[in-house]
């Protein structure tokens, strides 16, 4: 008599349907072992790799992401770039001052990440360079924002006791730019990261070695652009718009702050104004808000001629990263300390 299979009875997947499940469980969990190896190893054996040392804004003030208080980390670039570290003081800021005892005959200094000193030492910052050129404090109140951040960080400054009432604004050409009364509150807070990128950065030391090696690799460098894997530093440049909302907005804007103070605008030019398919727009921003600032009394110091002077602008940059290097910023403060002194 033959014995059939109840229908309760569950049968055993042994066709490929269910040998073809347990290969890819078996493959997931091998990826999954592989990976956390890799993590294992780069952190025993390349703990310069290690994210837990590597700076981050992870600080709230307000709206503002600052440093954490009593940080000592590193900043380092996967392209060899910089590498330098990073100190932050008690109020967020990446100062060897306390602005608690800013006096009327220092200065304060406020702007974004490249007035923050992002890839340089922190003396070599032009807050610091200035600071000897001129034989008075310095004090650098930076972190990456926009012109609203920077009314927002002098207001901390003086919520903290700082007394300084002369002020450089050191305004980026890049990113600066927009329609200050017409933004919502949220949007200044909104990171410009891709969260699974900036998810690893800050955790994976794997990661960031593989990438260190695929942009200090030729070939596989190249074949990440090609896969779209890379923006290519001078293809990742923001493009402003040629819209004179914009210009009287965001002078109105810096006309609130330089009222309050006796203020100096430093601008930082766009780099879009010497590469790119939008040289001739932004040529006409920029000139358009110099004009927009000086027709409202704005004191204005625009270091694009100084930039240009030897035909290399680009050269005050670094090669893999938009932010100034150290020539750069000795040729800022140079020009602010012989501003200053007029």
């Amino acid at each position: 008599m033959s014995v059939q299979t109840s229908p309760q009875m569950p049968r055993s997947e042994t066709g490929p349907k269910g040998r073809g499940f347990r290969v890819a469980v078996l493959l997931v969990l091998t990826v999954i072992v592989g990976l956390g190896l890799c993590e294992g190893l780069t952190r025993l054996f390349l703990p310069a790799f290690d994210p837990s040392g590597r700076f981050e804004f992870s600080h709230p003030v307000g709206s503002l992401m600052l440093g954490k208080p009593g940080t000592v980390a590193r900043q380092a670039k996967n392209t060899g770039d910089y590498d330098v570290p990073v100190l932050i003081n008690m109020h967020g800021l990446r100062d060897d001052n306390d602005v608690f005892t800013a006096t009327p005959d220092d200065i304060l200094v406020v702007g974004d990440s490249f007035t923050w000193g992002w890839g340089v030492e922190a003396g070599d910052r032009f807050s610091d360079r200035l600071r000897i050129l001129t034989g008075r404090r310095t004090f650098n109140l930076s972190t990456p924002t926009d012109i609203e951040g920077y009314a927002e960080l002098l207001a901390y400054a003086r919520a903290l006791g700082a007394q300084a009432d002369r002020v450089v604004i050191a305004v980026c050409m890049e990113n600066d730019l927009r329609r200050y009364a017409a933004r919502s509150d949220g949007e200044a807070s909104l990171p410009d990261t891709v969260p699974i990128r900036h998810w690893l950065s800050t955790h994976s030391a794997f990661y960031l070695f593989a990438l260190t090696v695929v942009h200090q690799t030729p070939w596989l460098r190249t074949l990440a652009v090609e896969a779209g894997l890379i923006t290519p530093n001078l293809e990742g440049i923001s493009r402003n718009d040629d819209d004179p909302a914009i210009i009287r907005a965001s002078a109105d804007r810096l006309l609130d702050i330089a009222r309050q103070y006796r203020a100096l605008v430093v601008l930082i030019p766009s780099r879009a104004l010497w590469v790119g398919p939008s040289r001739a727009v932004e040529d006409r921003v920029h000139g358009a808000f110099v004009a927009a600032l000086r027709q409202r009394g704005i004191d204005v110091l625009d270091l694009r001629p100084l930039l240009e002077a030897n035909g290399t602008p680009l050269a005050y940059h670094f090669a893999n990263d938009g932010h100034w290097n150290t020539e750069g910023h000795a040729l800022a403060a140079h020009a602010i300390s012989q501003h200053l002194a007029r």
